[in-house]
């Protein structure tokens, strides 16, 4: 198969993860780059294509004239608008980051273009690659089965991170821009939500000019399946640092993970439980480019398809709708269709 013609939407700080990945493999060609600031985009062309790429301010124009196979969507969440459409209009896989958009019916969208065309899409939740994650999801039951479990998870983080993400208006807020990752690892193994309460606060950042978003939040999510689910999150802890872990408890068996990739298994029906370890250092942004190559390749679906960034997004918002009416929302099952319910 010829190398697939491939473009990075949106050259920010995070796209250079993605575009690093890209340019290192065979299977793949950097041919073209679209940033709102030409001079962004020319300089992920020096690093990542020698120069021979073409740049683009207007994505429009570069799905009509590139003949595109592949598209990396790397838009802050408020700039997400045609762009999916687009790409299923004219044929073209893609991975979108996380979140998909910032409204259900801009995702809704998304899932529905992306079903009609035919293309294969891959959302950003790195998290369900790690080698821990996997390890635990393939000794679980079914999520739909009266899985009986408990997650605990926490982020933190202490930064100002970009002008948009401190606007509750162009990011979602902390919970729905960052936090949404440890929201999927929930889905992930705990199934779909039916149920969601959620408080949040600015406790940290009152005095900065323009910070709209939440620094703190804890939120509590029921399950179809049974189980239930507690996320902490802070903008206000260590300085650079990014910490995230989580622990899930279930019948006879406890998980603490410090990473997607690390955790330890504690056998706990024997009087003396019985430890595993399980450690990695799998490069996870790599892994969902390389699945998502794979499911071009063999026409299979891939592990995160955009249907899944509808799910979790829904639950994100609802999460944030919790906080602002102070009071619980209810979150209907959605139905699989025949395709996701043989990859669940």
């Amino acid at each position: 198969m010829s190398a697939l013609r491939t473009a990075i939407l949106g050259c920010g700080r995070f796209a250079r993860r993605h575009a690093a990945h890209l340019a290192s493999l065979d299977q793949v060609k950097l041919v073209g780059f679209c940033n709102s600031s030409v001079e962004q985009a020319n300089a992920f062309n020096q690093d990542y294509a020698n120069g021979q790429a073409r740049v683009f301010t207007d994505y429009e124009q570069m799905f009509a004239e590139l003949g595109l196979d592949l598209v990396y969507i790397c838009l802050p969440p408020y700039a997400h608008d045609r762009e999916v459409e687009l790409a299923c209009r004219h044929g073209v896989h893609f991975l979108i980051e996380k979140p998909i958009a910032l409204t259900m019916g801009l995702a809704q969208s998304m899932a529905d273009h992306v079903r009609a065309s035919g293309v294969k899409s891959q959302v950003g939740f790195m998290y369900r690659h790690g080698v821990a994650a996997l390890r635990l999801k393939q000794r679980m039951p079914p999520s739909g089965t009266g899985l009986g479990a408990f997650m605990v998870a926490r982020y933190a983080c202490n930064s100002l991170h970009r002008a948009w993400w401190r606007d509750r208006s162009k990011s979602g807020g902390q919970l729905v821009e960052q936090v949404i990752h440890l929201l999927d690892m929930a889905r992930f193994f705990l199934g779909e939500p039916v149920q969601v309460y959620s408080m949040q606060e600015n406790l940290f950042h009152r005095d900065v000019e323009g910070y709209t978003a939440e620094d703190v939040s804890a939120t509590t999510i029921r399950f179809a399946s049974g189980g239930l689910a507690v996320v902490a999150a802070t903008n206000g802890a260590i300085p650079n640092r990014w910490d995230y872990d989580w622990r899930l408890v279930l019948p006879g068996l406890t998980a603490d993970f410090t990473d997607a990739n690390n955790a330890v298994f504690h056998e706990t029906r024997q009087a003396e439980p019985a430890a595993e370890t399980v450690t990695a250092d799998k490069d996870l942004y790599l892994a969902e480019t390389l699945d998502l190559l794979g499911a071009i390749h063999d026409d299979r679906p891939t592990a995160v398809p955009i249907e899944e960034g509808v799910r979790t997004l829904r639950l994100a918002l609802a999460a944030r709708q919790a906080a602002e009416q102070n009071a619980p929302v209810t979150l209907a099952v959605p139905q699989l269709d025949s395709e996701q319910a043989r990859t669940t």
